[in-house]
């Protein structure tokens, strides 16, 4: 019975197991351009590709446009990405992008909000875009027998045709609105009917804009969603996506996170770590087994020997030995000589009943340890000077010095 209940809570478990690994994913339409994120509008994946697909390099950091041009990027020309649902720089890095730009950078900035004067007063952009994706209304438009798509035209650019790509309504942008002076090429557009019935009457919407700005260019898009996991897996849209990564001409590309929503991913815990390594995944997954394995073999009560408890060795000559060798290292010696001296007076208080402290019985004292020790008195005596000349001094008492004073008195105790 024992046996078969065991059976069944593993049977259980490996069921639940099995039922949690296979159970599908719940995808979160919520963007955060984050380099760990996978889910649709994360950039897990579209960071993948991009290293994979960049013969100059791809890198991904949380540096501010002013950190980049601080960390020497622009003394070699770097093409910078910049995803953000609301872009607003600050004035430290407005002046770090016109430096970038002026050094021949490229800077692409995708963003569903921007204000017009938010950069360069005289370029006078605005940025008006989608920043969330319903699957609800998708499936909406589709049952009102309604288009759900934007379609978007990438002019012909040299070595490009001209092609058409068909973006969801629900997660495209709007339009980039440029009132400046400033010349502009429109990369990307996209048709807008005035009339729902007739699609002949209308307008086009530039949705990709490129501006030159000193030896650099300056691209503004209103489709941060595009960049993301989904628009790179996308077939009908990540072909976009290259071509846009195309207008990097070679050069290294740079994607900032810096001005993304703030998430709530933590990349430095070292679990995190393990988990994102398949060995060091699997040899988490086995040590955890292992130990379920244990606690069910083991979990129950075995008998044991019981062990000899032995007694406590005796450290005290240890402990002596290690204080007299702190004394020596330190040269304490005048102290040294007092814990001897006391010593040596009590042992003979001990053996002999001299009491060797006493000065009023000092003369009895020296002939009595004399007879007891076969001494003559005169050594006794010089000994005994020797030791209290030694302790009432005031200068150093040297390490030689308190050697003779102490084999003084271990020749009286070993006379004895």
């Amino acid at each position: 019975m024992n046996k078969r209940f065991w059976f069944f809570v593993a049977g259980f478990l490996v069921f639940v197991f099995l039922l949690e690994w296979n159970a599908p994913s719940k995808f979160v339409w919520e963007p955060t351009f984050n380099h760990y994120d996978k889910q649709p509008f994360g950039c897990a994946v579209f960071d993948s590709l991009m290293k994979k697909s960049v013969p100059a390099g791809y890198e991904v950091t949380r540096k501010t446009i002013a950190q980049l041009e601080r960390d020497e990027y622009g003394k070699k020309p770097h093409a910078f990405l910049i995803q953000a649902v609301s872009f607003r720089p600050s004035a430290t890095d407005i002046r770090s992008l016109d430096r970038l730009l002026k050094a021949g950078n490229k800077v692409f900035i995708a963003a569903s909000y921007i204000e017009p004067d938010s950069l360069y007063p005289d370029l006078q952009i605005s940025i008006n875009g989608g920043n969330g994706f319903s699957p609800m209304q998708v499936k909406s438009s589709i049952a009102n027998q309604s288009i759900p798509y934007d379609t978007l035209v990438w002019s012909q650019q040299l070595p490009y045709q001209k092609k058409e790509y068909s973006v969801y309504s629900a997660m495209g942008g709007y339009n980039v609105i440029v009132e400046g002076k400033a010349a502009c090429d429109t990369l990307v557009k996209s048709w807008i009917s005035e009339e729902e019935s007739d699609s002949t009457e209308g307008y086009w919407e530039p949705r990709i804009v490129s501006i030159k700005r000193g030896k650099g260019e300056l691209f503004f898009s209103c489709e941060p969603l595009l960049m993301t996991n989904y628009g790179i897996l996308d077939t009908q849209t990540n072909g976009l996506i290259f071509r846009l990564v195309s207008q990097s001409r070679g050069l290294p590309i740079v994607r900032t996170e810096a001005y993304g929503p703030e998430t709530e991913f933590e990349t430095d815990t070292p679990l995190r770590f393990w988990l994102q390594n398949e060995p060091l995944r699997w040899a988490i997954y086995l040590t955890l087994g292992g130990l379920l394995l244990f606690c069910v073999f083991y979990a129950r009560r075995r008998q044991r020997v019981i062990p000899v408890v032995e007694e406590p060795a005796n450290r005290s000559l240890e402990f002596v030995k290690l204080i007299g060798t702190l004394y020596h290292q330190k040269h304490i010696n005048r102290d040294l000589l007092q814990k001897k001296f006391s010593y040596f007076a009590e042992t003979l208080r001990r053996m002999t009943m001299i009491d060797v402290e006493d000065v009023e019985s000092r003369k009895e004292n020296i002939a009595q340890i004399a007879i007891r020790t076969g001494m003559p008195e005169a050594e006794v005596r010089m000994i005994l000077d020797r030791v209290e000349r030694y302790l009432q001094g005031n200068d150093e008492l040297k390490d030689a010095a308190l050697r003779k004073a102490i084999d003084g008195m271990d020749m009286i105790i070993n006379k004895l």
